[in-house]
């Protein structure tokens, strides 16, 4: 795939950072953004990923646009919850985007990805902007942040978004009471503020796709759930039968 990297400047977030564009050799027909971008590239092997997917038809055609961390500081800032986040993918990532790639204005399935922290941020632009994107894929999402405060907030949202949901976590992500710095303390563990998540959304109707997988918080197993991911946001088109030629078979 044809891939371009840009720089694009956030006035929201009073920052720059790098945003790289891969297009499929035909026309695309989604759009699907994966923020942390350089562990989505270089940890979990996302383009070699997609790469493959793409050359055996098994996801329908979709820019990809993986959007960086801008800085290991700011990721901690911008992942838990943060409005200027969630306005920084709405105002400026998608308007720029739809003028420098007009086919993104076509898009019909708008996937954000993310793992970990990021898996979060997925989940909170989404119901920031409800009719932005139609799939979220929260690998292994912090939904234990601020005493699983997304969950709360979810259940007070109305109405709720029309999102899908593709949700995973490994079976040895069980760490409770863990500091990952002075003022973040995970309480929860992983697992179960995923399924705190899962559950919530069952309870408001949605029907997510939960995965557990045999690992712990790491970049092989999302590397390994992740192919399965995409093809459940971009269903392969490429082989679904002509109408007409349906139709002679019928006759």
């Amino acid at each position: 795939m044809k891939e371009t990297q840009h720089t694009l400047k956030s006035i929201h977030l009073a920052n720059e950072r790098a945003v790289w564009v891969r297009e499929p050799e035909h026309r695309a027909t989604n759009v699907t953004v994966f923020l942390d971008a350089e562990l989505y590239r270089d940890r979990v092997g996302a383009t070699s990923i997609i790469d493959a997917l793409n050359s055996k038809g098994d996801i329908d055609s979709s820019l990809f646009v993986f959007v960086s961390m801008e800085s290991a500081a700011s990721r901690w800032v911008e992942c838990p919850c943060y409005p200027p986040f969630a306005q920084f993918i709405e105002e400026e990532l998608f308007p720029w985007l739809e003028r420098a790639y007009l086919r993104a204005h076509e898009a019909q399935e708008r996937v954000i990805a993310g793992l970990s922290y990021t898996g979060l941020a997925a989940a909170y632009v989404s119901m920031m902007n409800p009719s932005r994107f139609t799939k979220v894929i929260a690998q292994s999402g912090s939904f234990w942040s601020n005493d699983c405060w997304i969950i709360d907030y979810f259940e007070k949202l109305d109405p709720k978004p029309k999102t899908e949901f593709y949700l995973d976590v490994g079976l040895q992500e069980t760490q409770e009471n863990v500091l990952h710095k002075e003022d973040v303390l995970q309480a929860v563990s992983q697992i179960e503020a995923v399924k705190r998540f899962r559950d919530a959304l069952l309870r408001h109707g949605y029907q997510p796709r939960y995965v557990e997988f045999d690992g712990g918080h790491d970049f092989a197993a999302w590397s390994h759930t992740l192919p399965d991911a995409l093809r459940w946001a971009l269903p392969s088109t490429r082989n679904e039968p002509d109408p007409a030629n349906a139709a002679e078979l019928h006759r």
